[in-house]
């Protein structure tokens, strides 16, 4: 006869697995299946400690991984980047969000645990429909995923103040004295990570022994998670500056090839504990208050982050579809319920109404992208009579630069690895062109060398019109935003039906799709740098140029008529 431990842990891996696939079947998110399963296994097992503690091993290994993710280098790079918009973003809604908390009935307490983890977005749910949707290199693409970084690392203080705010009376000089020892603990990190840790993974790593590593690389993980628990910080504090000392040594995408799998196990069995807490009644007899946390979250934070991205000084589409795309509330504010819950700051009950308002951001966030540039289009539509107003939803059009009106040019819309090479080529032949791009970094860096820029989003027609797209010669989209893309060809076809259109594309899809649109010439760097390898191959198999010439030739009109 199993063991009812034995078989509670068997029944819960393979739950996960059922859950995890039909959200999958439904294009949802595998969490919402981990939490649902747990829901359903929770009203048999309505105590459950031990898979508690495995979920604990699952929040460890989460933020061991995330540290093996980054780098100080990276991190250095995003705070540059990302920094003040995520913690912007973060401050203001949890200013926000704490008196409407409060306002519907919960006490103080919980009212902070809740204001500061809605605050954070699912960094899973949005870089997957950003890749997706190929928009993971575009601006609010970059701006978006910058962002949630900062949220992730943002989890770490947020759970050491958490752990203070569980001491009871004299939370403020406890929070104090957490963050002093977290200081000096990640002081310590940094030394450890910069000078010790690489060499001595470098040294593990030379015996060529993959379990070797994997193991030493644990050890040392949950060697720094026990210190710090020691220390009175969060275990998942020390796990997580662990991964990011081994993230130092050239050895780190080896560990975290291995430790994945493990984490993504553990970190299952976490969400369906979680779903154990998830009461289904609480739920429906609290569905109004549910509706109203869920309504007030995704309106508020695309408020605040609309606001912030204009701040910024990102406008129009890109300003819509950050605060659209950030709406959600993400991953880890179920690591602060949990710990939080460990703190008696918050009860079971609150975790159910708060867990059902988060699933239900998260559920939504695939229509918001994809009506993120209609909702744009209509708000710039209904403003147009309100100047101050419509201003924020207009994307640029400006240039500052003095020079005789443009005939016959050339329109390079994004300013990338690409377009820079072809903006190079025609410097150099004296070719008139104008560059278009919504990075005010490229922006400002291509006014400092003199070159003929406008700064706004390419797809916008007040933009095309400043960069004179009537009188071009040609238009080349190198850019990767679809949506983008399609509203830019759309609109120089009807105005400019002579221009010339050439762009670029990844997917195969993007080729038919722009196919279908008649554009004069796509470009697909994959598909040229395959005809440049079979060219090269050939010619060092001693074919004739005639030969290799024909059978490229041959490939291109085969190309053409999928």
């Amino acid at each position: 006869m199993p063991e009812p431990v034995f078989l509670l842990v068997i029944l819960v891996l393979i739950f996960a697995s059922l859950g995890g696939f039909v959200a999958k079947k439904f294009k949802a998110q595998p969490i919402v299946g981990y939490l649902i399963s747990g829901i359903v296994l929770g009203s048999f097992f309505p105590q459950a400690s031990l898979i508690s503690k495995l979920s604990e091993i699952g929040i460890i290994l989460l933020l061991f991984s995330l540290g093996l993710e980054l780098s100080f280098s990276k991190l250095i790079k995003v705070f540059k980047t990302a920094f003040l918009g995520g913690v912007l973003q973060i401050i203001l809604f949890s200013l926000v969000s704490y008196p409407f908390f409060l306002k519907i009935g919960f006490n103080p307490t919980s009212s902070i645990v809740f204001a500061l983890s809605f605050s954070l977005s699912s960094t899973a749910v949005v870089v997957k429909i950003l890749a997706d949707r190929g928009e993971t290199e575009t601006q609010h693409g970059a701006i978006m995923s910058g962002w949630l970084l900062v949220q992730d690392l943002a989890v770490i203080p947020v759970v050491i103040f958490i752990n203070s705010l569980g001491g009871g009376g004299g939370w403020i000089l406890q929070s104090l004295g957490s963050f002093l020892k977290a200081f000096y603990v990640i002081l310590s990190a940094v030394l450890l990570g910069r000078h010790v840790i690489p060499f001595i993974f470098h040294k593990i790593a030379s015996v060529n022994s993959r379990e070797l590593l994997v193991i030493s690389a644990l050890g040392f993980s949950g060697a720094v998670a026990y210190l710090t628990s020691l220390l009175g910080i969060s275990p998942a504090l020390g796990a997580f500056l662990a991964g990011l000392v081994i993230s130092e040594s050239i050895e780190n995408h080896a560990v975290l090839g291995e430790v994945r799998p493990l984490r993504d196990l553990f970190v299952a069995i976490f969400f369906v504990t979680l779903g154990f807490l998830i009461k289904p009644l609480i739920i429906i007899h609290n569905f109004w208050l549910v509706m109203a946390i869920f309504t007030f979250t995704i309106v508020a934070k695309s408020i605040v982050n609309f606001l912030v991205t204009q701040f910024l000084g990102h406008r129009g589409k890109t300003a819509v579809s950050i605060s659209m795309g950030l709406s959600q509330v993400g991953e880890f504010s179920f690591v602060i319920f949990s710990q939080s819950l460990l703190k008696g700051l918050i009860n079971s009950n609150d975790i159910s109404i708060a867990t059902g308002a988060v699933l239900l951001t998260i559920i939504v966030t695939p229509y918001f992208f994809r009506n993120a540039v209609s909702l744009w289009i209509y708000l710039k539509k209904i403003t147009q009579k309100i100047p101050w107003l419509n201003k924020y939803f207009v994307g640029g059009g400006f240039k500052d630069f003095e020079e005789p009106e443009l005939t016959d040019h050339i329109v390079i819309c994004g300013y990338g690895r690409v377009g820079g090479w072809v903006g190079r080529a025609l410097s150099e032949t004296k070719t008139p062109f104008i560059i278009v791009d919504s990075s005010l970094d490229v922006v400002s860096n291509l006014k400092k060398g003199g070159l003929p820029v406008i700064f706004g989003d390419p797809a916008e027609p007040e933009v095309l019109e400043a960069a004179g797209i009537r009188r071009a010669k040609a238009v080349i989209l190198a850019i990767p935003d679809r949506i983008s893309q399609e509203m830019l060809i759309a609109y120089v076809q009807t105005v400019a039906p002579n221009v010339k259109i050439i762009s670029r594309v990844h997917q195969d899809e993007d080729w038919e799709r722009l196919k279908i649109l008649k554009v004069d010439k796509i470009v697909q760097p994959e598909f040229e740098a395959a005809i440049a390898i079979t060219k090269s191959i050939f010619i060092s198999m001693g074919k004739s140029k005639e030969e290799v010439g024909e059978r490229l030739k041959n490939l291109r009109i085969s190309r053409s008529l999928k």
